[in-house]
């Protein structure tokens, strides 16, 4: 695993570090920034962990020691074999990824597009080793649109209407383009390196049904917030509700089109501290003390606790 920490740039901005570590004897890139209690972030379809730097530094300064891995078929990840491109299957490699860094005991896991529904997959395989889930923008619904009389699903929308909604979210606003160049950086390389695989990865989106899973995460115990824009095309309104309702939440709506965290990272940040005190309630309500020793080996077990 190589090494780096944490540094401000002169305008004092949190700064990612770059790392790479091996997981399944395979080289895997991933961002790291903060100090503090261990918390995962997980990046959207066709993009990878440096066009999310902003979110990044939004969760580190709200108090956590954030790893954020370019999920398999992303950012020079391999992709998962066959048989477990599933969310069940990144959901065990994302165990996997923490395993590799010792991570046992997370403040908060939080994913945004894609990565929220590898989020919840991780959630509800491990709810034990997460704080606090914060779904941003997330897939996992089977609901595309509601009619009066007809509920249609995520395999019924055609692949056009993706494209179109992609397109309009990019060109918005004056604040999305000025990020265009960053999210070209990551979307162009995914492409070229490896196109076959993220249509691949597209068709397991299409055909996600989480639904039971986050009602599952929520029944557990651990608070899940579910947070969704107001101008977001590729995730409609009826997949926001789907989920919020799954959860047992009002949920939250925020401005903007479906990469609002990477355009607005404030906002993105703001949900975070609120995702954080949500996981601090929930442990006093289970009566487990700050800093109580975990089990032998673990992250509590080392001292780390919500409010270090």
């Amino acid at each position: 695993m190589s090494t780096g920490a944490s540094a401000r740039s002169g305008t004092g901005e949190l700064r990612v570090a770059w790392r790479t570590v091996t997981v399944d004897g395979r080289r895997v890139r991933y961002g790291t920034a903060g100090s503090g209690p261990p918390a995962l972030f997980l990046h959207g379809w066709g993009l990878q962990p440096r066009a999310y730097a902003g979110p990044i530094g939004a969760m580190a300064a709200a108090g956590c020691r954030v790893v954020a891995p370019a999920l398999p078929g992303f950012g020079g990840t391999p992709e998962l074999p066959h048989e477990e491109r599933t969310f069940p299957g990144f959901g065990a490699w994302v165990e996997r990824f923490l395993d590799r860094l010792g991570i046992d005991d997370l403040a908060l896991v939080a994913g945004h597009s894609f990565g929220g529904g590898v989020s919840a997959a991780f959630a509800h395989r491990r709810s034990e080793r997460v704080g606090a889930l914060l779904l941003a923008n997330a897939v996992g619904s089977p609901t595309w649109a509601l009619f009066p009389n007809e509920v249609r699903t995520m395999v019924q929308r055609p692949l056009w209407d993706w494209g179109r909604h992609l397109g309009g979210d990019l060109f918005e606003s004056r604040r999305t383009l000025r990020l265009l160049p960053t999210l070209l950086e990551d979307f162009v390389p995914n492409f070229l390196r490896n196109p076959v695989g993220m249509f691949r990865t597209g068709e397991t989106i299409r055909r996600a049904d989480l639904v039971a899973e986050i009602r599952a995460v929520a029944g557990l115990g651990v608070p899940v917030s579910v947070v969704w824009s107001d101008r977001d095309g590729l995730v409609p309104r009826s997949a926001f509700d789907d989920l919020r309702r799954a959860a047992g939440v009002d949920g939250v709506v925020v401005d903007g089109a479906h990469a609002w965290p990477i355009v607005d990272p404030h906002a993105f940040g703001e949900q975070v501290i609120g995702a954080l005190a949500d996981a601090r309630a929930a442990r006093a309500a289970r009566a487990i003390p700050l800093g109580a020793p975990g089990p032998p080996g673990s992250v509590r077990d080392r001292g780390a606790s919500l409010d270090r």
